[in-house]
């Protein structure tokens, strides 16, 4: 107990010298890497007016809205494009069957698998099931988005739902999907996927807390105020009148992202269906996670700043969209550099200063971490399988500080265009065209 109190008064001691020793500038050197004014308000608006938004039921409207519209029955297509989902597809095709809404059709695209995928798919098309296509090209395997194409050319329905194969669904997710739907302006619509494989790693429930913040919490504030730009190509719903609009996917390395934002570029608003839930296998060791995390942020600078900077001339598109799209900006790819340059001064100019603020950012990030993912917990539909994820809290700046650097890597090869040809897109399917 006194060795606790010694270094509360050292800190406390230590806090009062700095604050009187240093000027303005030295201040604001001090509490820049809180980006106080950044990084507080993303966490803090969502983290207390979504719980209360939901309390008080201020969007009940939306519900009865979205009840009548599914009484309609619109016709719904489900598109799921894989290769070599031998081991899992069966059990993809048995939870989409298990949906219980009449009105729909399964389209199943083989994109040139090697194992025994589309055989296993043949069962259930031979029986009536499924829709099965196969992309049998003496090219090979065309990649995802072309396959996606595929599929949308022979879809039927007045929605399209696209979804990955190793996801799974609960029973009512068409409903909870296609309802935000009854308003008009509605051309894509984001699911909610949470992680299915909670608990194996410490990796797996990191992302877990990242999964239920930036996509439980963060897109029911992005939804209400009207600025979500991405529907998830793992969980992801479409009108097709707004698809019309364009030709589909582009082969792309973030592709779920590109259309969303063509959507956007059409006129069309972006919702999200905090009820319709998935569960999605993550990368449960760390390099794993890493390759996916560099060609992620490659394909966000990639797509939203590369190929639709346009986006944010708020003289031909809403000014909302410039509004997200600058914060992305900011936080995604300007702040990385600036962070070093930050550290590398304060190491050269004041390296005490430096291990304190990073000392209490480190507080910092942890309270308003722990306050997001309470109240992530608190709305969400299964939080009593995701209360013990609060233990991982203080682990969590740490967490957030290595990918930090892994975007950090992965902003530096997109920006220089070193590493630009990408295994996940193969050449046979690559269009190069902007648009």
């Amino acid at each position: 107990m006194e060795t606790i109190l010694f270094i509360v008064i050292g800190v406390r001691d230590y806090l009062v010298e700095t604050i009187q020793r240093y000027d303005a500038v030295s201040a604001f050197l001090f509490f820049f890497p809180l980006v106080i004014f950044f990084e507080m308000p993303r966490y803090f608006f969502p983290t207390v007016l979504i719980p209360i938004i939901k309390m008080f039921g201020l969007n009940r409207s939306n519900v009865i809205a979205e009840r009548d519209f599914m009484l309609l029955q619109p016709s719904i297509s489900i598109i799921v494009a894989g290769r070599n989902e031998a081991e899992i597809i069966g059990d993809t095709i048995d939870s989409l069957l298990e949906l219980k809404y009449p009105n729909k059709e399964i389209i199943i695209v083989d994109d040139c698998s090697d194992d025994n995928m589309y055989e296993i798919c043949k069962r259930y098309a031979d029986k009536g099931l499924i829709r099965l296509f196969r992309n049998s090209a003496a090219t090979g395997r065309a990649g995802r988005p072309v396959a996606s194409n595929l599929g949308l050319r022979m879809a039927t329905g007045e929605f399209i739902i696209s979804v990955d194969a190793d996801t799974s669904y609960d029973y009512d997710i068409i409903e909870k999907m296609i309802g935000p739907f009854c308003n008009p302006k509605v051309g894509a619509v984001a699911g909610n996927l949470k992680v299915r494989n909670l608990g194996v790693s410490f990796w797996t429930d990191c992302q877990a807390i990242e999964y239920m913040i930036s996509i439980g919490l963060w897109k029911r504030w992005t939804s209400f105020t009207k600025t979500t730009l991405q529907a998830s190509g793992a969980f992801g719903a479409f009108r097709r009148e707004a698809l019309s609009d364009f030709l589909g996917w582009d082969p792309e390395l973030a592709e779920d992202a590109d259309l969303s934002l063509k959507v956007r570029k059409c006129g069309w608003d972006i919702d999200f269906a905090p009820y319709a839930i998935a569960m999605t296998n993550v990368p449960e060791g760390l390099w794993q996670l890493i390759r996916q995390r560099i060609r992620w942020d490659k394909g966000t600078i990639r797509t939203y700043f590369h190929k639709h900077l346009n986006l944010m001339d708020f003289r031909k598109f809403p000014f909302r969209n410039f509004y997200e799209l600058f914060q992305e900006f900011l936080m995604v790819y300007l702040l990385s550099f600036v962070y070093v340059i930050y550290l590398v001064a304060m190491i050269f100019w004041n390296w005490k200063l430096l291990l304190f603020a990073l000392f209490i950012s480190y507080l910092l990030y942890t309270a308003m971490a722990f306050f997001a993912l309470l109240s992530a917990i608190v709305i969400s539909e299964r939080r009593s399988d995701e209360w013990f994820l609060l233990w991982y809290v203080p682990f969590f700046p740490l967490y957030k500080e290595i990918f930090r650097w892994v975007r950090l890597w992965a902003n530096f090869l997109e920006t220089f265009r070193l590493g630009y040809e990408e295994s996940y897109l193969p050449k046979s399917g690559y269009s190069g065209k902007r648009w």
